[in-house]
């Protein structure tokens, strides 16, 4: 009796103890912040869209609203539960999110204001007789904010919004059904249309797909609602493409200033970005011309990487462009810019060599805010290296205090780590695993398919068993596929090379005492020879 009381009391400490935590309370409050996010949806919803139908009794009106924020709330609820890709967005993008679909809300009931002006403009002046309301909201951008959703937080956050937006207008534009369907359809198919990015000429391929999955709701409600006439029926069938047109041609219009204002990217962002052009590369490839070279062999590893395991290349590819940027302030502390023998850290400490290297981080995320790079390239920059130490200057540190008579132990690993954090997504687990492969691939005296397949075996496991890839959400399936793409790129780059009769270094020759005197030609050619050889020698 005595130790269930002493479990009981354990358990309920234990149970106050999570209640109180400050991980719990953090994920209470955006909870928190989330459903409320929904019930503003939902009333924007009732205010706008809801206006036209005054003849419903409020109690009609606040059930129907209650309803929405219900089943609204339930989908955010069960695509935090199931889609990893929503989950990761939903930290910094839910409420981006539900200010689109807001705006999205907004803009049909425009449109639907907009159509009922023009029905009673025409029955006035006796224009367009027969078309009635129900055949001018196929004109209406029902998949525009879902396109813009899909452009900047990914494909599951833009299924999650295909929902949303389904829910909100099956509610306040019934139409027998019709009108959920055309918005739900229409919306996934404008998420699946975006994939791969690469153009602005993407947004008008959505726009026609979008028409063209609208077309089947058109005829279907030529058999709910008959036409009065054949303008009616051009103007149900037209007026799917005239929607699919308008929702692209408003999405690429407003997604640049969304990603101005917010610090969102999407991929045509991020692709716009990795040129020479950008004035962060253009200084890298002059100041630290090996980190540029670096930064460019590790753009094509987790590119192909990212491909396979079904993150975002672009990201992983700009991510690598931008990961080094920090290193232009001090250029010639790091191996790769440094000529054979001239090495800056001779001559000082090690901890003073450590707090050089770390600083390339902290300057790198500075130069990314003045730069006004989006938040997705500044948090890889921030994370490539997570928390793990700089071991060359650690090792030498214990190693002089050995030799000095001092205990090894004693030295502070905090000064020869880096910062962080930890990676916290695939991309810059990517990212941190191509840092390090890529440095390691450069030490191979002879680098064959079988010597590189070690190392980045061996690094990748070095990695894992140090826990820096705890909080991203790489699996161990993804770890073997990232080995084999890591291995086939930098086998295609550091493979052998046949050895040619002629070597490459040119090899002076002293002449023998008993030598003959050359001819006046060999002497010419001696003299272009040696021409050639103070090439590039001040």
């Amino acid at each position: 009796m005595l130790c269930d009381i002493r479990s009981s009391r354990e358990l309920f400490k234990r149970t106050t103890e999570m209640k109180s935590s400050p991980l719990l309370g953090e994920a209470r409050a955006r909870l928190m912040g989330s459903l409320f996010g929904h019930i503003v949806l939902a009333l924007s919803a009732e205010l706008s869209l809801g206006a036209t139908e005054a003849a419903l009794p409020p109690s009609v009106r606040l059930v129907r609203c209650l309803g929405v924020v219900i089943l609204l709330f339930a989908i955010h609820v069960a695509a935090m539960r199931c889609l990893s890709g929503y989950r990761e967005r939903e930290r910094k993008g839910q409420g981006f999110l539900l200010a689109l679909m807001i705006f999205g809300v907004v803009a049909v009931s425009v449109g639907k204001l907009f159509s009922l002006a023009l029905i009673n403009y025409g029955s006035q002046h006796h224009m367009w007789q027969g078309v009635g309301v129900g055949s001018l909201l196929y004109c209406l951008p029902f998949a525009m904010p879902v396109l813009i959703v899909r452009s900047i937080l990914g494909l599951q956050a833009g299924f999650v919004a295909a929902l949303y937006q389904a829910l909100v207008m099956g509610a306040y534009i019934p139409m027998s059904g019709i009108t959920a369907g055309l918005a739900l359809t229409t919306s996934i198919v404008a998420c699946i249309e975006f994939h791969r990015v690469r153009s602005r000429s993407a947004y008008l391929r959505a726009a026609l797909k979008i028409g063209l999955a609208a077309l089947p709701f058109a005829l279907f409600s030529t058999v709910l609602y008959p036409p009065t006439g054949a303008l009616d029926i051009f103007v149900r069938f037209a007026g799917c493409f005239v929607g699919g047109v308008i929702s692209g041609i408003v999405a690429v219009g407003i997604t640049p200033v969304v990603e101005y204002l917010c610090g969102y990217a999407s991929d045509m962002r991020l692709i716009e970005m990795a040129t020479l052009d950008h004035p962060l590369l253009k200084e890298l490839s002059v100041q630290a011309p090996g980190t540029w070279n670096h930064s460019m062999v590790i753009g094509m590893m987790v590119e192909s990487a990212a491909d396979a395991i079904g993150a975002n290349p672009v990201v992983c590819r700009v991510g690598a462009y931008f990961h080094d940027v920090g290193k232009t302030t001090k250029p010639l502390y790091f191996a790769e810019n440094q000529t054979p023998g001239d090495n800056r850290h001779g001559k000082l400490n090690p901890s003073m060599s450590a707090l050089i290297i770390r600083a390339h981080v902290k300057d790198g995320v500075e130069l990314s805010r003045k730069h006004r790079l989006p938040q997705v390239i500044e948090d890889l920059i921030a994370q490539h290296h997570g928390t793990s130490k700089i071991e060359y200057f650690y090792d030498k540190a214990r190693k002089e205090a050995e030799e000095a008579g001092n205990d090894p132990e004693s030295v502070d690993k905090t000064l020869f780590s880096y910062p962080g954090p930890k990676p916290q997504t695939r991309e810059a687990g990517l990212l941190m695993l191509a840092d390090g492969i890529e440095a390691a691939a450069r030490t191979i005296g002879d680098p064959s398919f079988d010597r590189i397949q070690g190392m980045v075996q061996k690094m990748i496991n070095k990695v894992f068993s140090s826990g820096e890839l705890n909080e991203c959400e790489l699996t161990l399936r993804d770890l073997h596929i990232i080995a084999k793409c890591y291995t086939r790129v930098l086998s295609g780059i550091y493979h052998q090379r046949v050895a040619y009769s002629e070597p490459a270094e040119k090899v002076s020759e002293v002449p023998g005492a008993g030598e003959a005197a050359r001819s006046v030609e060999g002497d010419k050619k001696e003299r272009r020879v040696e021409n050639l050889k103070r090439l590039g020698v001040e």
